[in-house]
């Protein structure tokens, strides 16, 4: 064996040793279970979509275009009327996302989401409380009778 290779290998043990502090690559680290978080806070008092065939739209649905999340000044009309007349019964709203399909699962349905919760953000701003709002994105895995393309659309409930 040539000598430097056999210095290289006697000298390895001590180098790792005294690298022991350096963080494993990402690979070769052991990896904890991943954790499922969901921020849709709490689901008491709220019916789902998916299983009520009686909830009505709130408001006119909210088109939304392209992959953007950001609500447009007709979005933001409608949401200020809606918050106006909350204040007089402040029934519950459930705020379901949806898009188009095309797109891949999990980005449509994280789409979806922040579509919902850029709209929720826009009520609390005025005034409804945000313990009457509970969002969902459904992306474009939803059920037939719902929308298919790039909405979101509140329920009251």
């Amino acid at each position: 064996m040539h000598p430097a290779r056999l210095l290289l290998l006697s000298t390895l043990p001590a180098v790792m040793v005294g690298c022991s502090w350096l963080p494993l690559p990402h690979a070769l680290s052991p990896q904890p279970e991943p954790t499922v978080v969901y921020a849709l806070g709490t689901r008491e008092g709220f019916r789902s979509p998916l299983q009520e065939g009686n909830l009505r739209p709130a408001c006119p649905a909210l088109e939304f275009s392209g992959t953007t999340f950001r609500l447009s000044g007709a979005h933001r009309r409608t949401l200020e009327a809606l918050a106006a007349s909350w204040q007089e019964k402040k029934p519950r709203y459930l705020i379901a996302g949806y898009c188009q399909t095309g797109l891949p699962e999990d980005y449509a349905r994280s789409l979806s989401e922040r579509r919902a919760q850029a709209v929720r953000q826009h009520l609390i701003e005025h005034g409804v409380e945000a313990a009457n709002l509970q969002t969902v994105g459904f992306g474009h895995d939803s059920t037939p009778s719902a929308p298919t393309s790039s909405v979101v659309v509140i329920y009251r409930q």
